[in-house]
């Protein structure tokens, strides 16, 4: 699973990407790559999640959960008639990029 997981946040980050690309263009495709990619994004966080700390109540990774839900607020409302899917979606990405700002990093190890 560990080798899995770079793979599926790549292909999550490229998919967001594509679709804010796409959406930018008024291509109907793009709600669906963006939204393709938020529901890796979501199945990468919660297997990347450090599941002890949820257990002691730290407020990174309670932080961390409440991203979570908000992707999963912002897909499910890709499906609906809602005027803020669009600021949902937004952000729900910010959000991840700010608490998992540690993971983006240029640096080598």
């Amino acid at each position: 699973m560990k080798r899995l997981l770079p793979i599926l946040y790549t292909l999550a980050t490229v998919l967001i990407i594509v679709g804010a690309l796409f959406i930018l263009q008024s291509e109907t495709h793009g709600i669906i790559l963006l939204t393709g990619g938020l529901v890796l994004n979501m199945i990468y966080r919660v297997f990347a999640l450090n599941w002890n700390s949820v257990k002691e109540f730290k407020l990174n990774s309670l932080l961390k959960i409440l991203g979570i839900l908000i992707m999963a607020f912002a897909c499910a409302l890709i499906f609906t008639d809602s005027d803020q899917k669009f600021n949902f979606l937004i952000l729900s990405v910010l959000l991840d990029l700010v608490l998992n700002f540690k993971e983006i990093s240029f640096r080598t190890k």
